[in-house]
């Protein structure tokens, strides 16, 4: 229990603490998908570990990204806790979300699907939806 107080705090602490901006670009799949990435923990550089596959248009879902976290190490288990920016077809910005993937062991990848709400208007289109990743804060646990 008291690790993972520990683990909690050490989260909050790193999430109040970060700020930056950078920028890496991939297109894959449908849409486009970009990596753009943060870290101010001591853990490292997560930017390298976390990426978008895949970015899409869903219907009754919204744009949807598929969010991998790849942990390089090979003793440390990582968490990662990503922001995610999306864009709709139509070039209006959605809402950012954010999404943790925890306790990933050493040399996996774990991925998680990641949506932002997207209603499109009757004509308007429904490819070439952007997301992009606007921060990772990697910490150890």
């Amino acid at each position: 229990m008291s690790r993972t107080a520990a683990i909690s705090g050490f989260v909050i602490i790193a999430l109040t603490g970060a700020s930056g901006c950078g920028s890496d670009s991939s297109g894959k799949s449908s849409g486009s998908a970009a990596a753009a990435a943060a870290t101010t923990d001591g853990s490292g550089d997560g930017t390298k570990d976390v990426s978008i596959s895949d970015c899409a248009y869903v219907e009754k879902q919204g744009i949807a990204a598929k969010l991998s976290a790849m942990n390089p190490s090979a003793t440390a288990t990582y968490s990662y806790t990503v922001t995610v920016k999306f864009t709709a077809p139509d070039g209006s910005a959605l809402d950012p979300q954010d999404f943790s993937l925890l306790f990933v062991r050493p040399g996996r990848t774990d991925s998680h699907d990641i949506t932002a709400p997207y209603n499109p208007k009757a004509g308007a289109p429904t490819k070439g939806a952007k997301c992009e990743i606007a921060k990772v804060v990697r910490g150890t646990g």
